[in-house]
Order: structure tokens, then sequence, then C-alpha cells
């Protein structure tokens, strides 16, 4: 007798970043039961992960970069890639579906399809309220388009207190809002060997005995890791055993680094795009202060990754991932977008010594309280529970 196909939850994703490895494996690990498949709408991304196998991967553009998801030009191309994923999920034992986002016509399709043949389907978005900047005729537009998409969906998977005051703002009423949030691989973190540690630092030329400020993401206007130059510069000379590290790349490469003045170019490192999330890691564990100056930023991973390296954090107040993991004045530091004076103070503040410790010695406390509360598994079968799809931790 032929056994009976596993029934299961199908993520649409357009990359496959760590973290959303991660929180699919979990996923995969702990709702006994209950089938996982990642249908990977454009490429995985650059980024190296050995756990990708574990997420029931199907690809469905291969080749084909986000940058141009949205584009007109593209549409047409991305409603028959929706109608691809539409035909597979009819021939296996989908039982509810989660979209990461809603910003192309594939997905809308998608999502349209779900509500009109009754399978449940959830949308995901780590939009935070304090980045909905949106001004004239594109607020008019996202007004009345936005409200009606969240209509079709069963309910929405959101990164924490922002996340959630977004789609409230969108009329997506509470009881359909749930908690699905970025997280990466916290054992990883910790648990890196010491000698990964030092071996990456020395290939990053991170001199021994010196204390580090780390900054990593995309060289992009939107980040200011101009800001955060600028805010060092101003405190080099009182703070002469710090350093700073920036690990990305972008646009403002270049640029930023025309503008590190003579005397500061042997204490600021950049160290490029880091594609293995164990050397991120390593960074991390060989720094002592994390700076995300943010103009805009819906989530930011690199908060909790921090966070759980035991570093102590200085974050503009716009960033989604702040809101539930800085504690202003217990593990970190809160400052207002583009001020640059107070960063400035920030900085100078959590590179006292006495303060750095304190600092970091209550980033265990912090990330405890979050992951009880924000915990991505008990989120979505919250979610699912809703609809009636039965799920068990293991």
């Amino acid at each position: 007798m032929s056994q009976s196909p596993v029934p299961g939850i199908a993520f649409v994703a357009n990359s496959l970043p760590p973290y959303r490895v991660h929180a699919h494996a979990r996923v995969a690990r702990e709702m006994a039961g209950l089938r996982v498949w990642t249908l990977l709408t454009h490429d995985a991304g650059p980024w190296e992960d050995p756990r990708a196998g574990l997420i029931g991967r199907v690809d469905f553009g291969p080749g084909e970069t986000t940058d141009r998801q949205t584009a007109p030009s593209r549409a047409l191309h991305e409603w028959r890639k929706g109608g691809r994923v539409i035909r597979w999920i009819r021939t296996h034992e989908v039982r509810a579906v989660v979209l990461l986002g809603y910003n192309d016509v594939g997905r809308v399709r998608i999502l349209r399809w779900c509500r009109r043949v009754g399978l449940p389907c959830f949308v995901w978005g780590d939009s935070n309220v304090l980045g909905d900047a949106a001004r004239g005729s594109r607020r008019v537009v996202k007004q009345a388009l936005v409200p009606r998409l969240l209509r079709l969906a069963s309910g929405v998977l959101c990164c924490g207190r922002l996340g959630e005051a977004y789609f409230r703002r969108y009329g997506v009423p509470a009881d359909r809002i749930f908690l699905f949030t970025n997280e990466p691989d916290y054992d990883l973190i910790r648990h890196l060997p010491a000698d990964r540690v030092a071996a990456v630092a020395g290939r990053f030329g991170l001199r021994p005995g010196r204390r580090r400020i780390v900054f990593s993401g995309r060289l992009v206007p939107a980040k200011r890791p101009d800001l955060l130059l600028a805010a060092f510069a101003a405190i080099a000379d009182r703070r002469p055993d710090w350093d700073v590290v920036l690990v990305g790349d972008g646009p403002l490469r270049a640029e930023l680094e025309a503008g590190v003045g003579p005397g500061l170019r042997h204490r600021i490192t950049f160290a490029g795009f880091v594609a293995n999330q164990a050397d991120v890691s390593a960074v991390y564990r060989a720094s002592d202060v994390l700076a995300l100056p943010s103009d805009h930023e819906p989530w930011a991973l690199v908060v909790n990754e921090a966070v759980a390296a035991g570093l102590a954090v200085v974050s503009s107040t716009v960033v989604g991932a702040a809101a539930e993991l800085v504690v202003d004045r217990v593990n970190g530091r809160l400052f207002p977008p583009g001020d640059l004076p107070a960063l400035t103070e920030c900085l100078l503040d959590v590179t006292q010594t006495d303060r750095t410790a304190g600092y970091r010695a209550a980033a265990p406390a912090v990330l405890a309280d979050w992951r009880a509360r924000g915990d991505l598994v008990n989120g979505l079968a919250k979610a699912l529970g809703s609809v009636g799809v039965p799920t068990s931790r293991s």
C-alpha cells in the first residue's frame, strides 16, 4: 500500500539569504508532520549556506536577479511565472502558502488564486511604520491598493511591533497579524570556535588588542555609513584604542574610502562583502559595538546578530529590530536618524570602558526576552491554527 503524500507549507521566496534558510529549516525540523517547500522565484543570491538542501527548494527563476523584479517591462514575465508556481502548488499537497512579499504581479496572481480556491495564503513583510514615507500621488496609490491586496490574504506575518503598526495602518485587524520575524542562526554565532574568530580577524587585518565598532550592511545612502565615519572621526582622538570595520560593499565604497583622512586610514577597515555567515559572525565576535545609523531600515538582522554575539548596539530609532532588541542605556543607545551630534555622543558613551562592559553584559537578557516574545515557529503555528491547518511542535 502506497503512503499518502505528506501535507506541507509552501514559502514563495525571491532569494535565499542565510536567515531565510535558517527560518525555513526551523519550520521543517520543529513542525512535526508538515513538509516545507521553498519555491524560489529568482536567483538564490550570493550567500553560501550548506543547509539550503533541507528546505525543499524548487527553482522557478534561476539566474533572474531581484533588482528588476517589479519593473513594468518584467510584468508579463512575472505574471506567467506566477502561473507556473500555481500549477506546481496544484499538483502537491500544499495546505498553506506564505508569500514573502507582495510587490510583483506574479505574487499578486498567486494571492488572488489562493483566495479564489480557498487555499490559506499569508503575506509576509518586514515593513515598519517608521519607514512608511510615501508622499503625494504615491501615498494615494498605496492607500488605495495595499488594503485591497491585504484583504485577499488569510493574514499577515510581520517582524515586530513596528511591523504590526504598519499593517494595522493598512487595515489589517490585530487578530490577523502574526509574528514571523527574521532571525539568524543563534547557535552558530554563540558557538563559533575561538580559532575561527582569530583566523577571520587575521584575514581582514583586524589588529590584536584593539577595540572595534563594526558596521554590517550595504554601503548605500540609506544606511548612512558616511554618518558613522564622520562620528568616529569626531571621537577618534579621545578613543585612541578603537577602530572601525565595515562589512559590506556597495556604490558608496570608493567615496567613503577616499574620504578617510590620512590619520585614520590605519584604523578603518573596509572588509567588503562576506558571503559566509560564519565569517560575518566571527567579525562580530572580534568586535565590541555594532553601529547602524540608517535613515530607513525595515528590520535589520544585523542587530539580532550583534546582540547574539554580545555586542553593544548603537542604532537609529527607525530600525525595526532596534525597537525589540536595543534598550536605550541598557544594552546600547538609540539616536534620531541623521543626527550627527547625537550619534557622536552615543559612540562616546558606548566606548567608555566601563560602559562598554555593562552594555555587552546586558545583551543576553535582552535577546532572551525577545526570543521568548518573538519566536518565529510559534508565530507561524498561531497563523496556521487560525485557518485550521494542524501543527505540532517537535
